[in-house]
């Protein structure tokens, strides 16, 4: 059971409200957001963790795909040609959910494609993932910076699996991030990278999917068009 303690501040005076009505309101920068949602993250991971190791359910990892636009069918055909593990999320919408998910991917994670979309990557995360791997990540997020990172992550099935992940903002025609791509390669797995460093292979994945954004968002065609 688990109590819930509330602190009363106390009531400001006439003076103190005015002052604050004085006030212009702030509006959360990107930067503000992502840290908001990187503090949310680490809370969840530690409930997560708790669970895992009482048996007790804390949370449950709810997805809900209602209010998430959907991919246009160019773009689906596009990225679907992609035979590299990924995933597309939206940092504008919130909690940054998967919007699109490759075969590969669902290969790799056991996962099917219905369970997964409108997620935040943080499923994969479990009492193994190092925090402070994820914090680097959300930084690099903050900052509109690709990264490649080492992460210890779980399929469904609870196995684990040796994560090479790399993430790169995905930006439109305009110039503006409208995704992001996140890269998975299992490294205990025995791969063909055509003679190329696996580094290399993963930023093919990440230059084909510049290509079909920038490509399809020229001519507005992202989105279904009922969205």
């Amino acid at each position: 059971m688990v109590t819930l303690v509330l602190f009363l501040l106390p009531f400001p005076g006439m003076e103190t409200r005015r002052r604050l009505e004085a006030e212009e309101p702030r509006i959360a920068s990107v930067c503000d957001k992502e840290m908001a949602l990187s503090t949310a993250n680490k809370i969840f991971s530690t409930l997560n963790r708790y669970s895992k190791l009482t048996g007790l359910v804390v949370c449950e990892r709810r997805c809900d795909s209602v209010g998430i636009p959907a991919l246009s069918s160019s773009l689906n055909l596009s990225l679907g040609r992609i035979k590299q593990s990924f995933v597309l999320t939206d940092r504008h919408l919130p909690d940054m959910p998967i919007v699109y998910a490759s075969d590969a991917f669902l290969s790799l994670t056991g996962y099917s494609r219905e369970e997964i979309l409108g997620c935040n990557c943080r499923f994969l995360n479990g009492p193994g993932t190092s925090a402070e791997v994820l914090e680097e990540i959300n930084q690099h997020i903050c900052l509109e910076e690709a990264c490649t990172v080492h992460l210890l992550n779980y399929r469904k099935d609870g196995s684990t699996f040796r994560d090479l992940l790399h993430v790169s903002p995905i930006r439109n025609s305009s110039g503006k991030v409208a995704f992001h791509v996140w890269v998975h390669l299992d490294e205990s797995a025995k791969h063909d990278f055509s003679g190329l460093t696996p580094e290399v292979w993963q930023l093919g994945a990440v230059g084909a999917v510049r290509v079909a954004v920038r490509s399809l968002s020229a001519s507005g065609s992202l989105l279904r068009p009922s969205q």
